[in-house]
């Protein structure tokens, strides 16, 4: 596929701004598209069914958006869309961007459903059958996606306390442009050196941390949890009504993904090796996630990410890990976790419709509610329709509920 231009729905800003050159890195040009205007909306509502799941309606219709642009030679362009291959609508993705692709006369243009699977025994990785993923692959998109995180930890933590406003932006835009130059690199690189720069250029940014903020957890479906425009950009929303936003990290959601048949081995037909192939992937993400802990261990202003186990255990205190359509149990986790570590203000953000997210999320607050009586929870539905105001609203009632506990405390 090196001839073919591969256009990608953007996600997550910061980690999607490395993706490209990580692709280019294997000799891939992949185009990362930016923002979502209402104009793409409307071309995933024409060419999607009205009724399906809004990341479907956002991601169609940023594709197809993109192709009418007249940017891109249609017969040398294919798409990237992602599968998860479960009981999430997100499995129908790839079915649901073909017939939107035939419906607006885009039929010759390639479809790729990116889903990463081992497939033969010396650790090779095929991507949708169209070209190889190595192990060193992997390794670079696991990179990416811890940088991405980093990054995204950092910016949340110093954005709110900034002396010079834009700064943290700034900074983060210096790390993006080194990272690229870094990643495009075919040479082995120190990664702990490049965390513990970032993380101590952070350190540098002066703030001011004479008046406390709320910090407020974002959880939810992952596109809509990220995505700045398919969210309204709750985090700038979150800032300006005087919060502190805290967005759990990207890994942690491909690590509940791979964790999967750990938890399913006890009440279906799971393999010994599925199971320990599992835990052993696992082993060696958290080993790369401790180069982010050993560089801020010394860190006065951020706290380290905990192990994914940790994780595992305080959604067990109230929902099963059996739970794995959607963000299942992982959304729950990500709650408990959140409120345990001195963030009780959550909001979590889900598509209107999402029966698995409304119930591991919106479904569990009574319990939440009644282990932590602290707990100031919100939830948002998204959906093309749904009104601003109206979310606007929840959002300004769950800070003030969060400014007076504050002010109490």
């Amino acid at each position: 596929m090196e001839d073919y231009t591969l256009l990608c729905p953007q996600m997550a800003p910061i980690h999607f701004a490395l993706f490209d050159v990580t692709f280019a890195w294997r000799g891939h040009n992949v185009v990362v598209l930016s923002e979502v205007d209402r104009n793409a909306i409307e071309d995933g509502l024409r060419y999607v069914n009205n009724d399906a799941c809004y990341p479907a309606i956002v991601v169609c219709g940023q594709l197809i958006q993109a192709l009418k642009s007249g940017k891109y030679d249609l017969n040398r362009t294919g798409v990237l869309i992602s599968q998860t291959c479960g009981g999430c609508r997100s499995t129908n993705y790839r079915a649901l961007l073909d017939l939107a692709l035939r419906r607006a006369g885009f039929s010759n243009v390639k479809v790729l459903p990116f889903n990463v699977n081992v497939v033969k025994s010396g650790g090779t990785a095929s991507l949708a059958g169209r070209f190889d993923v190595d192990l060193a692959f992997v390794r670079k998109m696991l990179v990416t996606v811890l940088y991405g995180d980093l990054l995204l930890l950092l910016s949340n933590r110093c954005r709110p306390y900034e002396v010079i406003a834009g700064s943290t932006d700034a900074l983060t835009s210096v790390w993006l442009g080194k990272l690229r130059e870094i990643i495009l690199q075919d040479k082995r690189y120190s990664i702990s050196k490049c965390m513990n720069d970032i993380v101590a250029d952070f350190e540098k940014l002066e703030l001011d941390v004479s008046v406390r903020k709320p910090k407020v957890g974002v959880v939810g479906e992952i596109l809509v949890k990220y995505h700045p425009d398919a969210n309204r950009n709750l985090v700038t929303t979150i800032e300006r009504e005087g919060g502190e936003a805290v967005v759990p990290g990207i890994l942690d959601f491909m690590l509940y993904c791979l964790s999967s048949d750990q938890h399913k081995k006890p009440y279906a037909d799971v393999s010994f090796f599925a199971g320990l192939k599992s835990k052993l992937a696992i082993w060696i993400i958290e080993k790369y996630r401790d180069k982010i802990r050993y560089a801020m261990r010394n860190s006065k202003r951020f706290e380290p990410p905990k192990q994914f186990h940790h994780l595992v255990e305080k959604a067990r205190k109230v929902i099963s890990t059996c739970n794995q359509t959607g963000e299942g149990w992982l959304l729950t986790g990500e709650m408990v976790e959140l409120i345990e570590d001195g963030c009780p203000n959550i909001v979590c953000v889900q598509p209107f419709g999402c029966l698995p997210n409304h119930i591991t999320g919106k479904g569990v607050f009574k319990e939440l509610r009644s282990k932590y009586p602290i707990a100031n929870i919100t939830t948002i539905d998204y959906d093309a329709g749904t009104t601003e105001v109206n979310q606007l609203n929840r959002i300004k009632l769950m800070m003030s509920v969060a400014q007076k506990n504050i002010k109490e405390k």
